[in-house]
C-alpha cells in the first residue's frame, strides 16, 4: 500500500503498528460527516490541511452545548448557532485544500498557556535513530497553535512539565518520550527511508500521557537555535552534516 508523504499518510501508516496506536488521537478526512461525528463524541476537534506547515491554517471547533459551537483560528473566535452554518464557515477553507479532523487534546498548561513538545530525532553512523533534540513550545496567549513559525515560544522541557513531575520521575518520563520518538522515527524509516531526520510533535494530556500529533520529515532545525542552551542546536548540526557527508 503506498502511504503518501502527508499528515494522513504517515497517520495510516503508523495504525498499522500496534505499538503506536495508543498514541495516536482519532484522526480522519475532513469531510462533514467526520466532522460532526467527533465533535458529538469529543466535544472539540482540530483541522489540519493535510500538507500544511507551521500550524498555518489550523482551526479548532469546540461544541459549547445548547447546539453552540466556537470556532477559533489564530487569534479570531467565532460563534454559531448551528452545526449547518458552522461547516458552512469551515468548508470554504476545506474545499479548497485537504483537510483532517483530529480529536482535540488538552495540553497541559505552563503559566496558563498551553505547550507541546517537539522531538528531533536523527540517524546516526550505524544507520540507527538518535534523539539530539527535545525542545517545548509555548502558545502565544490566546492562540490555540504552539509552533514557533506561528509566535510559540520555545522553551525546555523541564521547565514546562516541572509544575506536572518533580524529580526522578520527571527524568523517567522524558527518557520515555525520548524512546518514543526514537521508536515512532525506526519504524516510520521503513516506508519513508529517504529521511535523515523526523520531528515528532507529541501532545501531553493531564493525566500525563503523550499522543503524538504529527511527524514531520523535514523537521526545522532554528527551533533549537531560539533556546539560551546551545547544546542541542550544536549536535542536531553536528548530526545534519554527517548526514551531509555520508
Amino acid at each position: 500500500m503506498v502511504y503518501a508523504n502527508t499528515k494522513w499518510g504517515k497517520y495510516r501508516y503508523l495504525k498499522t503498528g500496534a505499538r503506536w496506536k495508543p498514541y495516536l488521537p482519532q484522526t480522519q478526512w475532513a469531510s462533514r460527516t467526520a466532522v460532526s461525528s467527533m465533535l458529538k463524541r469529543w466535544g472539540a476537534v482540530y483541522l489540519k490541511p493535510n500538507n500544511g506547515t507551521g500550524g498555518y491554517g489550523i482551526m479548532k471547533i469546540t461544541r459549547t452545548g445548547n447546539g453552540r459551537y466556537t470556532l477559533k483560528s489564530g487569534y479570531a473566535t467565532r460563534t454559531f448557532h448551528s452545526f449547518g452554518s458552522l461547516y458552512s464557515a469551515v468548508s470554504r477553507h476545506t474545499a479548497r485544500r485537504g483537510y483532517l479532523v483530529q480529536k482535540a487534546i488538552p495540553l497541559l498548561h505552563y503559566k496558563k498557556r498551553p505547550f507541546d513538545l517537539r522531538i528531533m530525532v536523527q540517524r546516526n553512523r550505524q544507520r540507527g535513530w538518535d534523539v539530539t533534540g527535545m525542545v517545548g513550545r509555548l502558545a502565544r496567549p490566546k492562540k490555540i497553535v504552539t509552533n514557533y513559525h506561528n509566535g510559540g515560544t520555545p522553551m525546555p522541557v523541564e521547565k514546562l512539565i516541572s509544575p506536572h513531575i518533580q524529580g526522578k520521575r520527571r527524568t523517567g518520563f522524558i527518557q520515555e518520550l525520548k524512546t518514543l520518538g526514537s521508536g515512532v522515527s525506526e519504524f516510520l524509516s521503513a516506508k519513508y527511508p529517504h529521511f535523515p531526520a523526523f520531528g515528532v510533535d507529541v501532545a501531553i494530556d493531564a493525566k500525563l500521557k503523550p499522543w503524538i500529533l504529527e511527524v514531520n520529515t523535514k523537521p526545522d532545525k532554528s527551533i533549537f537555535n531560539a533556546l539560551k542552551n546551545k547544546t542541542m542546536y550544536r549536535r542536531i548540526l553536528s548530526y545534519a552534516r554527517m548526514q551531509k557527508r555520508s
